[in-house]
């Protein structure tokens, strides 16, 4: 940045300029001789070699102001193209996958709620909820026809409770019509962390910076890498949840061929597909497609909570 600082004569100027004024002889290297050169204000004489000549010092003030307005404004015009650059900003952020806006705080419960209702209103795909408390009956009242308007748009919903919170009416009365809506239900024994994850794209959890289980305060996050973990660390705690009957029946392997047993078995073992499809003479594309058919078959989105689940099976 420009600070003007070659307009500051140097000590000893202003008398070496009043002598040249006064004809007299200067010599070279008089304080100041260089910069009153440069800025227009003494020329060297054109018929006494070794003199100067004072030039108009308020022509001169002229020519270095119309100097710095001609930058000024082309100054201001880059900076005017530069701002404009702000809508590829704009749209970067917008179409990023990794990244994106960040965590808003939402100090007080309404805020919380009215944040959350407004999001899942625009829902399209799923609605993931954790609950490991126990809901008031309000609570469940005003959520009941939100979510009966998710399903019956044909928005999948997951759910997961406490088995604690199976002795509660409402509940008990809620669940029974969201299921029979297509909602799924399962219940934890241990702890869990409370939280909703809206189409993959947003989550909502409460204020755990704060350290205290008594705050109503939460986050609203949109972080895309954020939520995409959190929505691991759910799908992680569905595998381990039961039924909402409460039966601890879970989905029978029997379906499995020997094939896929073996697979599996392998991909416990560490081995990666490629390891696989060669230790069993198979192709790549068909190891690719039976892990696919057992995912699909497991409820679970990766090769990883296939794992889990197989070992699950395998405990009991």
């Amino acid at each position: 940045m420009n600070s003007g600082s070659e307009f500051n004569l140097p000590s000893g100027a202003d008398e070496t300029y009043s002598l040249i004024i006064q004809e007299r002889h200067v010599a070279e290297g008089a304080p100041g001789l260089r910069e009153l050169q440069k800025l227009g204000l003494i020329a060297p004489n054109p018929v006494r070699p070794g003199r100067y000549v004072a030039l108009d010092a308020k022509l001169a003030i002229r020519h270095l102001m119309a100097a710095e307005q001609i930058a000024l404004r082309h100054t201001a015009q880059r900076m005017v193209g530069i701002a404009a650059l702000d809508r590829l900003a704009a749209q970067h952020d917008q179409a990023r996958f990794w990244g994106g806006p960040g965590s808003e705080f939402l100090p007080t419960p309404e805020l919380v709620s009215a944040r959350i209702a407004e999001s899942v209103s625009r829902a399209t795909t799923e609605v993931l909820t954790a609950q490991p408390g126990h809901r008031k009956r309000a609570i469940i009242e005003s959520a009941r026809q939100r979510d009966m308007d998710l399903l019956l748009r044909g928005v999948e919903m997951r759910i997961l409770y406490h088995a604690s919170t199976r002795d509660n009416p409402y509940v008990k009365d809620y669940v029974g019509e969201v299921q029979a809506h297509g909602a799924e239900l399962r219940c934890l024994h241990g702890p869990f962390s409370q939280i909703i994850i809206i189409d993959s794209r947003e989550a909502f959890i409460r204020n755990v910076a704060s350290g205290d289980e008594t705050d109503m305060s939460g986050w609203h996050v949109r972080d895309l890498a954020a939520v995409t973990y959190m929505r691991e660390g759910y799908l992680t705690d569905w595998m381990r949840a039961e039924p909402w009957g409460g039966d601890g029946a879970r989905q029978s392997a029997g379906w499995l061929t020997e094939r896929q047993r073996q697979i599996l078995r392998l991909l416990a073992e560490g081995f990666e597909q490629v390891q696989i499809s060669k230790r069993l003479g198979v192709s790549d594309r068909t190891i690719a497609t039976n892990i696919a058919a057992m995912r699909e078959q497991a409820g679970v989105q990766t090769t990883f909570q296939l794992a889990v689940w197989y070992g699950q099976q395998q405990a009991g």
